[in-house]
């Protein structure tokens, strides 16, 4: 039988007035002990967790949190749980918070605005101590309930100026630049881009646009790939696009499993790559090197962006000043066989 499960002879859960008779102490004085313990004497303490071991009480912490205001929990909102890169980032705020004393709750919220909105607050009354999403809040009615919380909040992966109170992200804008100069600098003609084509990866496709312009060269094609997309759905955009665009030489994948599927149908049919049309991604995952051809990729680190979020988070939380509420994480290309050949 859990702790959960267990009742006192009443058959009714245990609760805060049951130790405090077995203990001989003040409902209050039992809730300070396991609250405060500092704020108890010794062996008042230790007859009290006599009394919790005897008769099996479990503390209810959301309860006491609603009850006293205060919460030890981080809720983190999460687009997609099939999304590596931030599965990744939420591994990184885990070991940023371990041992912190705080404890993360996560929610899947999906890439729609209006759902966003529902399950933000569904959670809210729950009150957390700080609540942190993988991605930038668009919906103004959420980012002002928000603001009007006074808990800190952390927003992920985007670029804005005006965070609502912390951000750490990486620009999508200069990553799209580095991937058109890259197409550029390797002589490719008629180029096409896929993926999400919303927020924060029109700004990646504005800086691909810019990248192709320094060398005289246009984005010809974009194929929206926008929600939670997989292995498969590469190798249909890699069908559709050849089609819509005869002589395609390069695309710009928006995530490297979408780069990968199409990789894998070019070998289906028999198409070179890159010897006909070259593929890159974005994201730099663990795969990306280890396929055939290696795949070019834009490097930034979920991870980091995880344990830099997770780690201000609890600064804040802990009463710390933060000196920059905007952390940007460094975005590389890592060139390889797929676009070079």
């Amino acid at each position: 039988m859990g702790d959960a499960d267990r009742r006192n002879g009443a058959g009714r859960p245990v609760r805060v007035e049951d130790v405090a008779r077995v203990a001989g102490v003040s409902p209050i004085t039992v809730s300070r002990a396991l609250s405060y313990p500092d704020k108890v004497k010794d062996e008042t303490r230790a007859r009290i967790l006599e009394a919790v071991a005897q008769t099996g009480y479990v503390v209810n912490r959301f309860a006491s949190s609603l009850r006293s205001g205060r919460s030890n929990v981080i809720t983190v909102f999460v687009s997609s749980l099939l999304n590596p890169h931030f599965a990744t980032s939420v591994q990184g705020i885990v070991d940023s918070v371990e041992g912190s004393g705080y404890h993360l709750m996560f929610a899947q919220t999906g890439y729609s605005e209006m759902l966003e909105i529902d399950v933000v607050e569904s959670v809210l009354p729950f009150r957390p101590a700080g609540v942190v999403f993988t991605g930038v809040v668009r919906a103004d009615k959420t980012r002002q309930a928000l603001q009007k919380l006074g808990i800190p909040v952390m927003e992920m992966w985007g670029n804005r100026p005006d965070p609502i109170d912390m951000l750490v992200g990486s620009s999508s804008y200069d990553a799209g630049r580095l991937m058109g100069e890259h197409f550029g600098e390797r002589g490719f003609r008629k180029v096409a881009y896929s993926g999400h084509t919303i927020e924060r990866t029109a700004q990646r496709i504005e800086g691909f646009r810019h990248g192709l312009a320094k060398h005289g060269l246009t984005l010809e094609l974009i194929h929206p790939m926008d929600g939670t997309r997989t292995f498969a759905d590469g190798t249909r955009a890699f069908d559709a696009i050849l089609e819509q665009l005869p002589g395609c030489d390069a695309i710009f994948f928006g995530t490297d499993v979408l780069a990968a599927g199409a990789m894998t149908r070019a070998l289906d049919r028999g198409i070179a790559v890159p010897g006909q049309v070259a593929i890159a991604g974005y994201g730099d995952l663990e795969f990306t090197q280890h396929v055939r051809p290696s795949l070019t990729s834009l490097q930034v680190s979920s991870y980091e962006m995880g344990r830099e979020a997770g780690r201000m988070l609890i600064k804040r939380l802990n009463g710390e000043a933060i000196a920059n509420p905007i952390v940007l994480q460094p975005i590389s290309i890592v060139a390889r066989a797929s676009t070079l050949g």
